[in-house]
């Protein structure tokens, strides 16, 4: 099984990456500056395009690890007001009492109990593995360390989005799972809603957002399969995977949402003049 997880995070990160740094054919154009300015210049996270430090690794590291908590009640407080958010975490209920009260957890159940499991151990496997918020957050730590060893300031911005995402999503789901404390199929506490799923959904909506529906929408049909395979694993219901889906969606869009604020839609940028040599910020923005 962990062959199968680092099979997966390596052929994600490469395919991700490859489209970032491809897949537009758009040079960054960046003005560098003195060691001395640099280290003088810091720009607050809610401003700031790129590492905290430019060009020094364990230093933007650092800041980074001091920037997530805040940066994570930010986005939570986005989530609340995201209004198409809201609406998918109402459908997300909404869904899966409905769902369970018409029991078509329990046709579904029957169904399952007549003709078995459709898939084999392998693709079971593959379902499994390639779901679980593990394999998630390794995907994103990867584009991470890569993108920030690297001084690739677009897939470094993409990689803390997916990393908030999906600590937003985990978070979230284990609140719902013990408020609502439901039994499995296969007779697992905490069932509602999935966690497989909803960081599946949330995984593919950040990269859609970031990238386009070149690399969104095979991990939208992904997680679309991880979904049909917690439920022919008997390891959820039907309205688990619904719910689910519907919650990583929600949160991946607030998230992706809240990034994109920016100043005029503009970035603040560490600039200085050619000419005069004097240090200050700048306004940026890419077409």
């Amino acid at each position: 099984m962990r062959q199968y997880i680092l099979v997966f995070c390596v052929i994600t990160v490469s395919w991700v990456m490859g489209c970032a740094t491809g897949g537009t054919g758009k040079q960054e154009q960046i003005t560098r500056l003195p060691e001395s300015t640099k280290k003088q210049l810091y720009v607050p996270w809610r401003q700031r395009r790129g590492s905290a430090y430019d060009g020094d690794f364990w230093r933007s590291f650092g800041r980074d690890g001091k920037e997530f908590a805040p940066r994570l009640w930010d986005d939570t407080t986005a989530l609340v007001k995201n209004p198409v958010s809201l609406i998918c975490l109402g459908a997300a209920g909404t869904a899966g009492i409905a769902l369970h009260g018409s029991n078509a957890d329990d046709r579904v159940q029957r169904h399952y109990e007549k003709h078995g499991s459709q898939l084999n151990t392998f693709w079971d496997t593959v379902g499994d593995a390639g779901g679980n918020p593990g394999t998630h957050f390794a995907i994103a730590g990867a584009m991470y360390f890569a993108s920030l060893a690297g001084e690739k300031p677009e897939t470094y911005e993409n990689s803390k989005t997916l990393l908030r995402a999906l600590a937003l999503n985990g978070i979230f789901t284990t609140m719902l799972k013990a408020a609502a404390r439901t039994e499995c199929p296969n007779g697992n506490e905490n069932c509602w809603p999935s966690g497989h799923t909803s960081s599946s959904f949330t995984l593919a909506t950040v990269l859609w957002n970031e990238y386009g529906p070149l690399v969104g929408v095979p991990l939208m049909a992904f997680a679309g399969y991880v979904g049909y395979e917690r439920i022919d694993a008997r390891n959820h219901d039907f309205s688990d995977v619904i719910s689910g889906a519907l919650i990583g969606m929600a949160i991946g869009h607030a998230v992706c949402k809240n990034e994109e604020i920016r100043i005029g839609e503009f970035s603040v940028v560490p600039f200085i003049d050619p000419e005069s040599g004097g240090a200050g910020l700048a306004l940026a923005k890419r077409w």
